[in-house]
């Protein structure tokens, strides 16, 4: 089913790995096609709009936050850090924003769930002490691609949208 933005819905599955615990990266690229990463805190899933939201901090984010004003693709990659399933969205970008409070709420809720769930292997709050989260940006973008990126025999297969 297309949605406004012309590309299919996401699958219930992507929409529960998007909203945690996975680490998230953010790459993005110059009109040199010079690949460019972040570290992203939190998401939301539009899963009919196909539209995933990314909080980025703006100290970590200001190479990433140049290219999608430049050329706007982009992609996410969400790593189960225990398990190592991983799947990489990508597609266009359509809003750079302040954060607001829902969204900082966001991403507390986000960091507490990661942190709760690396705790067994022996990495607690101290792990993201180095990271300063706020002030930070809403990244909106339509998702237009999923792939598989677990390691093993189905790494790079694509995912169908509905």
């Amino acid at each position: 089913m297309p949605t406004k933005w012309g590309m299919g819905m996401i699958p219930e599955k992507f929409i529960e790995f998007a909203h945690g615990p996975s680490i998230m990266f953010v790459g993005s690229r110059n009109a040199k096609l010079r690949p460019t990463m972040t570290f992203a805190f939190g998401a939301l899933v539009d899963g009919g709009e196909a539209t995933v939201t990314v909080f980025i901090p703006e100290i970590e984010g200001a190479k990433t936050f140049e290219n999608l004003a430049e050329n706007g693709r982009t992609s996410l990659v969400l790593v189960d850090a225990a398990s190592h399933e991983s799947y990489q969205f990508k597609g266009q970008h359509r809003e750079t924003r302040p954060c607001t409070d829902a969204d900082y709420t966001v991403q507390e809720i986000y960091l507490s769930k990661l942190i709760a769930h690396l705790e067994p292997f022996g990495y607690g709050e101290d792990l993201w002490n180095g990271f300063v989260h706020r002030p930070a940006r809403a990244v909106t973008f339509a998702v237009e691609d999923i792939f598989v990126q677990s390691p093993g025999p189905g790494a790079g297969e694509k995912i169908e949208l509905s």
